[in-house]
Formats: structure tokens, sequence, C-alpha cells
């Protein structure tokens, strides 16, 4: 795929984007939908988890060491509300956005032992609304449910035998491993960064803890890797 500040998008593509969590779809993805929308695109973002199993801001938050499963529920529901939010900050409404409500920090193990929930809810959200540009978190991210995420998508591209164009974003780099190429470039305006930068801000349950890291992701270029075609089916 050519880099360009559009990746090329016209009225007639339909551009679909996958987050493991709320967040990374203002993290990774802020500056593409604002620009694929200005091309006349369709947008459609799927979280795949409600982003519940973080326990750490909401310790902090909240003042409280034990976090149980109704207090998870809260901070899912929170984090929900928080997405549906930065989306329309960035011009997307509420009927493009859809949560599949896996568990959160349990994609890999998913994808590890071929859960048939799971694949069959990647595929089913991709044949329902086949995409001519799918981005994905990338398959180099050392968070497991990225990583994960990228694994499903591809064998539920497979098991359908779709091919749409593909680019990954990266939310956490690699430790021990050198980090993917990023050869898509996406130059955004100052307008379209600091409309990024509000809707990072949106997801106010992670700003305690990870402000000065959230927001410097509202960077001049949002950079992406090209997925070749050969990755679905085969992850």
């Amino acid at each position: 795929m050519t880099a360009s500040p559009t990746l090329g998008l016209s009225p007639t593509d339909r551009v679909m984007i996958l987050a493991p969590h709320p967040d990374d779809e203002a993290l990774g993805t802020g500056g593409l939908i604002q620009q694929a929308l200005a091309a006349g695109a369709s947008v459609r973002v799927v979280f795949v988890t409600d982003g519940d199993n973080n326990p750490w801001p909401q310790r902090h938050a909240e003042r409280r060491l034990i976090i149980r499963p109704a207090d998870r529920r809260r901070l899912g529901a929170q984090r929900r509300a928080e997405a549906v939010h930065a989306l329309a900050t960035l011009g997307l409404g509420g009927g493009d956005t859809f949560f599949l409500g896996f568990p959160d920090t349990a994609l890999l193990p998913l994808w590890k032992k071929r859960d048939a929930a799971a694949l069959a809810a990647f595929s089913r959200a991709l044949a329902d609304w086949p995409p001519t540009l799918l981005v994905t978190p990338s398959a180099h991210d050392r968070h497991p449910d990225h990583c994960g995420v990228f694994a499903l998508a591809q064998a539920a591209l497979g098991r359908n035998g779709q091919s749409p164009a593909q680019v990954s974003y990266l939310i956490h780099r690699p430790w021990f491993r050198r980090a993917p190429v990023l050869d898509v470039a996406l130059p955004l305006t100052s307008a379209q960064r600091e409309t990024k930068l509000r809707a990072i801000l949106c997801h106010e349950t992670q700003m305690k803890l990870s402000r000065r890291r959230f927001t410097s992701f509202a960077k001049p270029v949002e950079m992406f890797a090209s997925v070749p075609p050969s990755a679905a089916g085969r992850a």
C-alpha cells in the first residue's frame, strides 16, 4: 500500500477498525478516522473487550485495593461510554460502534486454543460489514490482547475468504525484539491533531496514571504498518 495522507480513501471505501480496548481507537487511529470520514468513506469501529480488567487505574481512581467483579463491570461500562464519547469527538456516530464483549486480557489465550466463539464473532463481524480497509493492532504489539486480535482477525479473513487491504497500528512497542516497520504515514493537520488529543482525553478513567503517555500519541503524523494479503488465514 502506498503511503499517502488519506491512504487513497474514497466515498466507496469501508474502513473497519478493530480495537482490543476502549482507548485504542483514539490512540492508534484518531487521525485516520477523521480523514476517512472527510473523504466520505464509511467507518466502523469494533471494540473486542470493554477494557474492564485494568485494576491499577481503577484502584487509584476509586481508592480501593480489592477489585470485585461488580467493580470491573462498572469500569467496563464507564470505558464503553468513554469510547462512544471519543468517537463522537472524532465525528463518528454511535451506530458505527460495536462492542463484542470478550474478556479483557484473554484474547491471546482464546486465539491459542482456537476458541470457536471468538473465531465465529470475528468472522461474523467481517462478513456482516465487509471492509475495503481493515485496521488492526500490530501482530508485534507486546500486549497479548493486541497480538491476539491480529491473529483472530487474520483467521477470520481466511475463513471468510476475504482479502481487504490492511494496515496495523502499534500501541505497546515490543521489549525484546525489533519493532515492526511502520511504512504508511498519515500526516495530520493541526486541527486533526487537536481533535485527536480531545478524543484521547475522553478516556478519563485512564488519565490519572497514563495521561502523559496517552497524550504523546497526538503526534503530527500517525504511523501504520502495511499488512501483506498473505497474512490472512496464516496468523
